[in-house]
């Protein structure tokens, strides 16, 4: 039995035999039902099968546009499974957003919900390179695929494809300071380490069970609370969106032991007003995906009295970089030591080595950090050089080799969990009719840590309002880029080479 899935034994040994091992036992827990890991496992060799039916083999690479729901780890296993390569898109993507990411990484497929089909129908129809488009529900139009007819490729055994670590897996895209989303080539031995690294400095075993509440089209949510758990044999319950009421709920329910989050679910856990419920089962409260305020932690350790250990990390490297170890290692305020067989340094504006307690930029090396951007050569040899990778994050290492995140040495706003680039906004709202300038900026928010805030100078003699501007922004991208403050001024502050000073708008030191 063990050939039957050889790409995911490729992908991460750990995951084949867990699904192996563990048959019996429950791997998913979703809306109130239990899917064992005989399920999921049948479920990603017989999708396997059906992808191969459709002409999907190695090499090839499919979209996966889904939320948390048990359908995601069978597609995305599965599509490895044959070799080819996955592409997680953001559920929260406007059809612009998606049309891209679809003919950037020439898509021959895309999986999704019927409740999206029209506008992911609309982004994908004039890409040649998008073959089929496959589809969960019921009553579906004869030119899509239909989702269940591929899972019930019953007893049909995917033929084996064999892959190496250095081929791709996964292409997660992010946002660039470019203002256009770039796939990082995220290969198998990249994914391997990391969700391995995680497993082990996380001490998880196959009695833990994880609250998979982080969307798993993202790379923290993916790599700890999907790719780990698998890894461990471990029990995922999964939410489908982040509602505090379901999730405390769900903690006393099913005794979760491990909740990895972002700060603002954290922020909104501690100022919901409702019963939380007993939350002593969780051994393990994972923070990442922004910098978590020492006075949030300490305010949520206070109310809960579960300590939360606090990461770092980042698309590039699958993400995960340091973590503070459990028990007695940690330190609050800091994102912790790196990970097994990773590697960090602080650099000066010269590529120089600084001694502890000197800020500089982060930069990391190891087996998680990714090969390459999809098509952008120059953008990979600017971010990758000497075999590190240079995050333009600033911090520093303490003598005992923790680091501390100090800030991010670009313009990016980190919100709810999700990079923010100014400049795609920016050139967004440049093809607004009536905007003739705009910057766009990150500004503090008790809830999110950052919010979007639009300065905008008009054409002459337009008229427009703000509520019209972020409407424009609502119908292209995805919510949580769109501007939630609009401000309009007569000019926008600029130096001698007329690059716009937004360190002054952050100040508010500019005419109006």
């Amino acid at each position: 039995m063990l050939n039957k899935i050889q790409s995911l034994c490729d992908l991460n040994t750990s995951i084949e035999h867990s699904a192996l091992s563990n048959y019996s036992r429950t791997a998913v827990i979703h809306a109130d039902r239990r899917y064992s890991y005989k399920e999921i496992y049948n479920s990603i060799l017989n999708l396997a099968c059906g992808l191969q039916k459709l002409g999907i083999g190695r090499g090839d690479r499919v979209a996966i546009m889904l939320p948390n729901i048990p359908l995601f780890p069978i597609a995305y296993y599965a599509i490895l499974q044959i070799g080819a390569v996955v592409v997680p898109i953001n559920t929260m993507f406007r059809e612009p957003e998606i049309h891209y990411i679809l003919e950037d990484s020439e898509s021959l497929a895309i999986i999704i919900r019927d409740e999206i089909l029209e506008e992911v129908g609309r982004a994908a129809e004039d890409i040649d390179s998008c073959a089929h488009i496959i589809v969960l529900g019921e009553n579906l139009p004869g030119e899509v695929v239909d989702l269940n007819e591929l899972l019930d490729e019953a007893n049909l055994n995917p033929e084996g494809v064999r892959v190496t670590p250095d081929d791709p897996a996964v292409i997660l895209y992010t946002s660039g300071t470019t203002g256009r989303p770039r796939g990082a080539v995220l290969s198998h031995g990249n994914l391997v380490s990391n969700a391995r690294a995680s497993v082990q400095i996380g001490q998880i075993s196959s009695k833990d069970v994880f609250l998979g509440v982080l969307p798993f089209y993202h790379s923290f949510g993916q790599t700890v609370s999907m790719n780990a758990a698998f890894c461990a044999g471990a029990r995922i319950v999964m939410l489908s969106k982040f509602n505090p009421e379901n999730v405390f709920q769900a903690i006393e329910k099913e005794k979760v032991t491990i909740f990895a989050a972002v700060p603002t679910m954290l922020k909104i856990m501690v100022d919901y007003e409702g019963p939380a419920g007993e939350l002593s089962s969780i051994r393990r409260l994972l923070s990442g995906g922004a910098k978590l305020e020492l006075s949030l932690m300490e305010e949520f350790e206070q109310k809960f009295k579960i300590p939360i250990y606090e990461g770092y990390g980042l698309t590039e490297a699958s993400p995960v970089v340091t973590f503070n170890p459990e028990g007695f290692g940690r330190k609050s305020g800091s994102a912790g030591i790196p990970l097994p067989d990773v590697h960090i340094k602080i650099i000066d504006e010269s590529g120089n080595e600084l001694v502890p307690e000197k800020e500089g930029e982060i930069i990391v090396r190891g087996p998680n950090v990714m090969e390459r951007y999809l098509n952008r050569p120059e953008a990979t040899k600017e971010i990758l050089r000497d075999g590190w990778l240079h995050t333009a994050d600033i911090g520093y290492i303490d003598e005992e080799g923790y680091l501390y995140i100090v800030d991010r040495k670009g313009d990016m706003i980190i919100k709810g969990g999700f990079n923010v680039y100014p400049r795609e906004i920016e050139e967004l709202l440049l093809h607004h009719p009536a905007i003739a300038e705009v910057a766009v900026i990150g500004v503090p928010d008790a809830v999110q840590g950052e919010e979007v805030k639009a300065y905008v100078v008009l054409r002459q003699n337009a008229d427009v309002s703000s509520d019209e501007i972020i409407a424009y922004c609502l119908s292209q991208i995805a919510r949580y880029k769109c501007p939630k403050y609009v401000s309009f001024v007569q000019s926008l502050p600029q130096n001698a080479l007329g690059r716009v000073q937004k360190h002054l708008l952050k100040k508010g030191r500019f005419s109006k």
